[in-house]
């Protein structure tokens, strides 16, 4: 009789990366249009945040989307349509990167040929952000400026979220690789919300309280 002994596999490593909206959409099981999590009846609400596409929230109810029940469905996460971009606070760095290094007109790094053969990505980085014309459309760079927390200024100009994706995603994939940074895990326009990304039912599960009343996880509350 040959014993089965269980392969012990070893993780090599792990890799973080920003989601854009196009992944967003692929991982989201249901778009949340309403933040009504029940009806008079006290059942789920379709479209709200405890909608059962989502997973399930009590043992007697399936998934709508797995089909299992509370303890075999680890949940699915969805997604809100935002009205208006919003900058992530935690990517400002990135997307003053973005700014600074690049045109904003033709989306090119702010470097020619000779100088990128004589420095490195992370020293193309500092020359680019110095730059005060682009040296392949002619474009005049003008000072990009950063007030805390998540305030934009080109010149005395102030520039909104909605303006910045639009100088951001003109910059090529091949234009980032020349800064060292993946495009297909990091692109600076993602720092600037477009959609966004809600957790399963099961990372904010609801209790019953003594009263009988259904209270909710703070995060359900914030979204």
């Amino acid at each position: 009789m040959i014993e089965n002994k269980p392969i012990r596999k070893k993780i090599k490593e792990l890799r973080f990366s920003l989601l854009g909206p196009e992944k967003i959409k692929k991982l989201s099981a249901a778009k949340i249009v309403t933040p009504e999590l029940y009806d008079i009846d006290g059942y789920t609400v379709d479209g709200g945040l405890m909608d059962l596409r989502l997973g399930a929230i009590d043992p007697g109810v399936r998934c709508r989307t797995c089909g299992g029940r509370l303890k075999e469905c680890l949940g699915h996460p969805g997604s809100i349509d935002l009205a208006r971009p919003v900058i992530h606070l935690k990517y400002v760095a990135l997307i003053e990167m973005g700014l600074k290094c690049f045109c904003a007109a033709c989306g090119k790094l702010l470097l020619d040929e000779k100088e990128l053969l004589k420095y490195t990505p992370s020293q193309r980085a500092k020359k680019a952000k110095d730059k005060k014309k682009c040296p392949h459309c002619g474009e005049l760079h003008e000072k990009i400026k950063v007030e805390k927390p998540t305030s934009f200024y080109i010149g005395k100009k102030r520039i909104f979220p909605t303006e910045i994706r639009d100088i951001l995603v003109k910059i090529s994939d091949k234009e980032l690789e020349k800064l060292g940074v993946n495009s297909q895990t990091c692109r600076p326009e993602w720092g600037v919300l477009t959609l966004l990304l809600v957790p399963p039912v099961t990372v904010r599960p609801s209790i019953i309280l003594e009263t009988g009343e259904r209270s909710e996880d703070n995060l359900t509350h914030k979204l």
